[in-house]
């Protein structure tokens, strides 16, 4: 196996899991585990695992663009991780901070002030989805790299 065939899987699969692992299991399980604190702590104990997993998503998608191109050798292969590095920069740089202020500005346990929980959600939202979108983008990688020929060493 290329070098660059098991970097490009390794910072796929770093991607996809820290999505999956982070995103859509462990902060939403720390966020609703209200039994031993309350809510507004919760939330704050889960906006660093959600920025360390962000950061990781984010570190992978630009591995994944630096390899891309000759892992893959698809024209629209470094143009997707291009585009996974960008929706997940623009989602770590710019939204998810940005979510978490506005979280720290509620209080959850009151539920007020109700207009900041609304600004709050909208922006968790936002961010939600661009995790939704840079999925997307990361599965049309691995769809790349399911169908990929093997290379002859002489290529």
């Amino acid at each position: 196996m290329r070098p660059t065939a098991l970097i490009g899987m390794l910072a796929l699969g770093l991607a996809l899991g820290s999505i999956v692992l982070g995103h859509l299991i462990l902060v939403p399980a720390l966020q609703g585990d209200t039994s031993l604190v309350d809510a507004n702590l919760a939330r704050a104990l889960a906006q660093p695992l959600s920025l360390r997993t962000a950061e990781l998503a984010l570190a992978a998608c630009v591995v994944l663009t630096a390899v891309a191109k000759h892992w893959l050798r698809h024209n629209a292969a470094a143009s997707l991780a291009l585009l996974a590095a960008g929706i997940a920069g623009v989602d770590r740089l710019g939204i998810l901070p940005r979510a978490h202020e506005a979280w720290s500005r509620v209080d959850l346990v009151a539920m007020r002030p109700q207009v900041r929980i609304d600004a709050a959600e909208q922006l968790w939202m936002i961010h939600e989805a661009t995790l939704a979108a840079l999925a997307v983008v990361l599965l049309a990688l691995a769809a790349f790299a399911s169908t990929a020929k093997p290379k002859s060493r002489s290529e």
